[in-house]
């Protein structure tokens, strides 16, 4: 039965469900301990899990739009070049890489949503809308919806040289490449130690940084433009630790 909803119609492509043990509950796995961590990587903050794993039917691969409904209700929508791909190899097989830091922590984040569902009774069904708009499609069903999965505006397309030189230009000096790191990853969230930002700067951050969590504040500060005119806000500070971005609703 097609679903449609603010306008989109949408088909039905399956029921999720995860891989049972003998009693009929899901199984749930943990694979963060496989990974051989000699960066010495800590987890994201989706990555402890627990996991399940599935499979969605290979039915669709045109670029197009997908929604989860937890019963009947709208709990996600994303956007996809391959249905298939993007959710049996992604969102329904977490590998321990995913698990760690600048891994996929949104593949994690609704794996374990769907886990949880699952296991409170929930019926949770995939649908599909095919449409080469899918990055404006997929905005206009979060805007109007507010899915409660969704903690992003979605995805933008990808841009030119020139666009993405016109956005960032503004970014002069020291912090330019954090802005250009933003700019150009495909995350929603991007959580990064004080190492890792000062290896994108290529230079240490000041003394203040590691101070006060106002240093990280959205606004009030010339550097906040740094994530911020990328598209990207600070979502948590941990002092000396690590910094968590968000992706936020492209400025026009």
């Amino acid at each position: 039965m097609s679903y449609e909803m603010s306008g989109v119609l949408f088909l039905p492509v399956c029921e999720i469900i995860p891989e049972l043990d003998s009693k009929g509950n899901p199984k749930e796995h943990r694979p963060q301990s496989r990974y051989n961590n000699i960066s010495n990587r800590p987890l994201h903050e989706y990555g402890n899990g627990p996991f399940c794993k599935f499979k969605v039917p290979n039915c669709y691969n045109q670029p197009g739009v997908y929604l989860v409904l937890v019963d009947d209700t709208p709990k996600y929508v994303g956007e996809c070049e391959h249905l298939g791909k993007r959710w049996s190899m992604g969102y329904g097989n977490i590998s321990p890489r995913k698990c760690y830091m600048k891994g996929q922590s949104t593949n994690c984040r609704v794996n374990n949503l769907i886990l949880q569902a699952y296991k409170t009774g929930n019926r949770i069904r995939l649908l599909f809308h095919e449409t080469d708009n899918r990055f404006e499609v997929e905005r206009k069903l979060i805007a109007d919806i507010n899915p409660e999965w969704n903690i992003s505006f979605g995805r933008k397309p990808k841009t030119s040289k020139h666009q993405h030189q016109q956005r960032t230009g503004a970014i002069r000096g020291k912090y330019k490449k954090l802005s250009e790191y933003l700019d150009n990853s495909l995350n929603q969230i991007e959580t990064l130690t004080y190492h890792s930002i000062e290896k994108i700067l290529e230079q240490k951050l000041p003394d203040s940084a590691y101070r006060y969590k106002e240093w990280w504040s959205n606004s009030g500060h010339p550097h906040a433009k740094t994530w911020s005119i990328a598209g990207w806000k600070v979502s948590s500070v941990e002092l000396g630790r690590s910094i968590t971005f968000r992706r936020t609703l492209d400025k026009k």
